[in-house]
């Protein structure tokens, strides 16, 4: 089950308390290299089922990719491997388009 969340309550709920979380950057490296959220850990799409090793069970996980579309291929395959506390913050875009800051 996974809980769409917006920039907004991603910053009040994660950033701002410094919140035990991982921000999962879900894009391939060049678009991650290119700009990125603060904090987030790139482990592309294509690549996430032999990867999941790298990604914790004990905190929650929050998804983002560029426009949303990876996000919720990724929270399936997350899903189907037993991870239970996932957030689906969509994409850059949206992130940008609220006014909030890239690396």
């Amino acid at each position: 089950n996974i809980a769409s969340i917006n920039p907004q309550s991603y910053q009040q709920q994660f950033q701002k308390p410094k919140a035990a979380h991982l921000l999962l950057d879900v894009r391939t490296p060049e678009e991650f290299a290119q700009e990125r959220i603060a904090g987030a850990v790139n482990i592309p799409l294509q690549v996430l089922p032999e990867r999941l090793r790298d990604v914790p069970q004990d905190r929650p996980v929050v998804l983002v990719c560029r426009s949303g579309n990876r996000t919720k291929m990724a929270a399936q395959i997350l899903t189907k491997a037993g991870y239970t506390n996932l957030y689906d913050l969509g994409g850059l875009m949206q992130w940008k388009a609220a006014g909030l800051p890239v690396q």
